[in-house]
């Protein structure tokens, strides 16, 4: 049985487009459902989705939709209607992959309705706005779609349209043709791990693997946290060591790796063991230095490349993301440890470096404590947490609460 491309498209203003794209899929093998998104007749094609079927998914009809002339309330209508409609199809088996095309409108329906799909669905969005300032964040966020820059604008074909074109077509035809890789039986373990936590996270990774887990690792530069939190609500997780929880200073200070307000949430409302370390913690993350504002140059700052500035935390403020994480996991008691490092949170909190803070330690550690629900364990190591003997305790605590006890898995030295 032939696989299935769904080519999400305005037919009123890119029919020649979607002509070009199915064929060019089509003498790939593989079969090609055409959803029409837009509102006024197509000139080139019909979809074998209609833009009446897909208004009527939305919540309106076509005719309504024209007669109320409002471009807002036709594009949300279609956006709905798109997304129902692509994960049901999805969802019966009837599609293996998306592809879609368009200017800003045209993005936007298109990357919603992916966003509506598992992770590992071929996903690909042709854009014109693909090079804009905060593209990826309003439309990939956290998801596995492939945004590919259509470079000229979708007006007319041209030698270098129909490379583009061409090009997206055998992306997508690529991947549905490549399939899905078997998950494996191991059950499988997210971390967090940033630059200034890596020796940690190689031996965590290290000593899970010899234990005979999976363990996927993220990095928390706001998007990588927050997809962590996506698949761990997707069940994709058996348990979460949150090695590096940076991006809640960035939140709470006002750094670049900022990542909304619910970070830290998600393990404890699955209620999958987890155990939370507050790595990188004592830092933010800005631009180039010229460009901090004039409160971040008067504190202590350490260039981690020309385009990033590591501002360095105060005490009073790690003593408040102590209190945002006590907060955050008192909202379920379960199978949880916090487990501190008092010789220090990340690389340059160490002593003859940059940003070495004891009294930052020490301030977070003592709220953490009286913040706290008191059947959360809080365990403080005498350790920096790149020690070696910080990651054998971090892997013990955690194969103990996954293995109920069973820590003979770990070699002790």
């Amino acid at each position: 049985m032939k696989k299935t491309v769904l080519l999400i498209i305005t037919l009123d203003t890119k029919g020649e487009e979607a002509s070009y794209l199915k064929q060019a899929i089509e003498k790939q093998g593989l079969n090609v459902l055409v959803m029409d998104v837009g509102i006024l007749p197509s000139r080139a094609i019909e979809g074998d989705i209609k833009k009446e079927n897909v208004a009527v998914s939305g919540g309106q009809d076509i005719e309504t939709l024209l007669q109320a002339k409002d471009k807002g309330k036709a594009i949300a209508t279609m956006i709905r209607g798109a997304t129902l409609m692509t994960k049901s199809l999805h969802e019966k088996g009837r599609i293996h992959g998306v592809l879609s095309l368009g200017g800003a409108q045209g993005t936007i329906i298109g990357t919603t309705a992916m966003k509506a799909l598992p992770m590992g669905v071929p996903k690909v969005m042709v854009s014109t706005v693909a090079s804009g300032k905060r593209t990826f964040e309003t439309y990939v966020g956290t998801n596995d779609i492939t945004l590919m820059h259509s470079v000229v604008d979708f007006f007319g074909f041209n030698s270098i349209l129909r490379q583009i074109l061409n090009n997206a077509a055998g992306a997508i035809s690529g991947m549905v043709k490549m399939g899905w890789v078997p998950s494996g039986s191991k059950r499988k373990v997210a971390i967090t791990i940033y630059g200034t936590t890596t020796p940690a996270g190689m031996a965590i990774v290290s000593l899970l693997q010899k234990a005979g887990y999976e363990v996927v690792a993220f990095h928390p530069n706001g998007a990588g946290g927050m997809a962590m939190e996506r698949l761990v609500r997707e069940g994709q997780f058996s348990g979460v060591i949150d090695l590096t929880t940076h991006e809640l200073a960035d939140e709470l200070v006002g750094g670049d790796h900022a990542c909304g307000p619910h970070r830290l949430e998600a393990a404890s409302d699955m209620k999958i063991p987890q155990i939370v370390i507050p790595g990188s913690i004592d830092y933010i993350v800005q631009g180039r230095f010229e460009t901090l504002r004039p409160s971040f140059r008067r504190r202590t700052t350490m260039m981690h490349n020309p385009e990033m500035t590591f501002v360095k935390t105060s005490a009073k403020e790690m003593a408040e993301l102590g209190r945002i994480i006590a907060r955050k996991l008192n909202r379920f008691c379960g199978s949880t440890i916090v487990m501190i490092p008092l010789k220090g949170f990340s690389y340059p909190n160490y002593p003859g470096r940059i940003f070495y803070n004891p009294e930052g330690v020490k301030a977070f550690s003592k709220t953490v404590k009286e913040e706290i629900r008191r059947k959360i364990p809080v365990l403080e190591f005498p350790y920096h947490i790149n020690d070696e003997g910080f990651a054998l305790e971090v892997v013990r605590e955690f194969i103990g609460m996954m293995e109920g006890g069973l820590l003979n898995k770990v070699d002790r030295k």
